[in-house]
């Protein structure tokens, strides 16, 4: 798959797969700042975990005004992994780990993803998930350009459990936990183990509230310490239950 070259608004190159998608997670990362309100901050020397690093322009963010933070950053699906790895090349981020597999609540080497190469955050596990959204962009979008940006194949991406990477890489603990996986939300932190949790320091996640989601996910950061801050992300159409959620060890 053919990887193109940009320049971002504020000058930054970056390679790509889909164009105004990555125009529009630009401006969710870098103008907006959506991932840093209601108190949650990094510190030089912080751990990251950066779960659906995508092409990697939260790591470019982030790496810019912190230089030694460790990013561990996780992208499941091949061809977007391969842009991220570009991305990390291009600017020579050597605080950057890159790992090619997705977290969940299983250790599963064959899982079956729904991969948009136009709109390659939206990939996900649960395309189903995705009709609301096709639904709404009809109705703001001409039809060629939707079809365009939900052009889709299946491929297969590894998951593994929170708890298992932190036992393999021996992590002692994670600053921000940042997580952006389209419908994995309630599963990613199903994987934590018991006397994991302590290590995690701030949660940031993107959540897709259906079937009760972000209460199941409230519930459980709440048991395990976490003050939460929930807010409607402000980009995308009301009628989307698109929330942005912020947790801190209280």
């Amino acid at each position: 798959m053919n990887m193109e070259k940009m320049v971002l608004p504020n000058n930054l190159e970056c390679y790509y797969l889909g164009k105004e998608e990555t125009e529009y997670i630009f401006s969710e990362i870098f103008t907006e700042q959506q991932y840093f309100r209601y108190g949650i901050t990094l510190n030089e020397g912080d751990c990251i975990f950066d779960v659906g690093a995508n092409i990697g322009l939260f790591a470019l963010f982030v790496s810019q005004f912190q230089k030694q933070v460790k990013i561990f950053a996780f992208e499941p699906i091949k061809p977007i992994f391969d842009v991220l790895q570009a991305n990390t090349i291009l600017h020579s981020l050597s605080n950057i780990t890159l790992l090619n597999y997705g977290l969940s609540s299983e250790n599963n080497s064959v899982k079956l993803f729904t991969f948009y190469p136009n709109m390659t955050g939206n990939s996900t596990t649960k395309p189903l998930e995705k009709l609301q959204q096709r639904e709404v962009m009809n109705t703001v979008l001409n039809k060629d350009m939707v079809d365009y940006l939900f052009k889709s194949e299946e491929v297969r991406g590894e998951i593994r459990t929170l708890s298992s990477v932190i036992n393999e890489l021996d992590i002692k603990s994670i600053d921000l936990l940042k997580i952006d996986v389209e419908g994995e939300e309630y599963e990613v932190l199903k994987g934590i183990n018991p006397n994991d949790w302590s290590k995690i320091k701030q949660i940031v996640a993107e959540v897709h509230d259906l079937e009760g989601r972000i209460d199941k996910i409230q519930v459980l950061l709440k048991s395990n310490g976490f003050n939460i801050k929930v807010e409607k992300n402000s980009l995308i159409p009301s009628t989307l239950n698109n929330f942005n959620l912020y947790a801190i060890r209280g």
